[in-house]
Formats: structure tokens, sequence, C-alpha cells
């Protein structure tokens, strides 16, 4: 089981950081969602956000306790459904295209996504039978406090950007 808890780690984080590859006004994102209200701009970072940061704890109680594959399983189709949705022209929509490079990582995004559900699925139909797992690890207190603080300013720097500022 533990190479288990390895790969579904592995696949967390190489998730959110293919992610945080795509932030507006970073190197890969580079459309203009000037015609998006800026609350609607702000609640899909957050939402973004959150996925991303998620990752990264689900990756620690993933590895630290065996915990989380439910939560895991809820991330990679959350994945998937911002990928699909992008690629298919859904939402976001913008008056100028994707580029080759974000769409390509939107793919690999998608089949990260599908890996990671259908990995943690299996795992979390194991992991309710499985009696020796400890509880979840909790973070300390000042790391929590950082990520509320890291998630603020990728919030406000991806709203800002994408909203051509």
């Amino acid at each position: 089981m533990p190479a288990f808890r390895l790969f579904t780690s592995t696949l967390l984080v190489a998730s959110a950081l293919n992610l945080s590859l795509m932030i507006p006004g970073g190197f890969v994102e580079t459309r203009d969602f000037s015609a998006y209200p800026s609350i609607v701009l702000g609640a899909f970072n957050v939402f973004l956000t959150i996925l991303g940061l998620g990752s990264f704890v689900l990756a620690y109680s993933v590895t630290k306790a065996g915990k989380g594959y439910n939560w895991s399983v809820l991330a990679g189709l959350a994945f998937i459904g911002v990928y699909l949705l992008d690629l298919g022209r859904i939402f976001p929509v913008t008056p100028n295209p994707m580029s080759a490079l974000l769409t390509t990582l939107e793919w690999i995004g998608t089949g990260l996504g599908i890996a990671l559900a259908a990995t943690s699925l299996v795992l979390s139909r194991r992991a309710t039978t499985n009696s020796e797992l400890s509880d979840t690890p909790s973070l300390p207190k000042p790391i929590i406090l950082g990520l509320v603080l890291l998630a603020l300013i990728i919030v406000a720097f991806a709203t800002k950007s994408a909203m051509g500022g």
C-alpha cells in the first residue's frame, strides 16, 4: 500500500504544479479575461487556488496517514472538469485562442486528473477496509496561516492579471 500512497501523492503534486503553470499573468496563460466581471474571475481563481493548494495538503495527508483518498477523487474530477470546460471552449471563453503550450498542459492535466481520480477511487475502497491506518495528520498552524496568506496573494495576482491589469 505505501507505493500506492506515493503514486497518489505524486499525482496530486504533479496536478497542482501543472495547474500553477497556468496562472493568469504567468508564462503560459496570456489570454484576456477582461470581459468577465471581476467577481466571476475572483470566484474562479479562489476555486483554482483551493484546488491547487488543497492538492498539496492532500498529498501530505495521503503520504503521512493514507487518508484523503475520497477528497483526492474529488480533486481529480475537479481537474478534469476545469480542463475539459476550457478545452471545450465552454468556460472561460476569451476572444484570443489558447496557445499550443496551454492546450498541451491542459491535456496533460486532464490525463493526470483521470489517473488521480481512478487511482484514488480504488484506494479509497481499500482504505475503508484497512484498520491499521492512523488518524489524519494536521498541519502546524503556521503552515496553515502561510497557506491562507499564499492563497490570498495568488487569487489577487491571478484576478488582477486576468483582468488585464
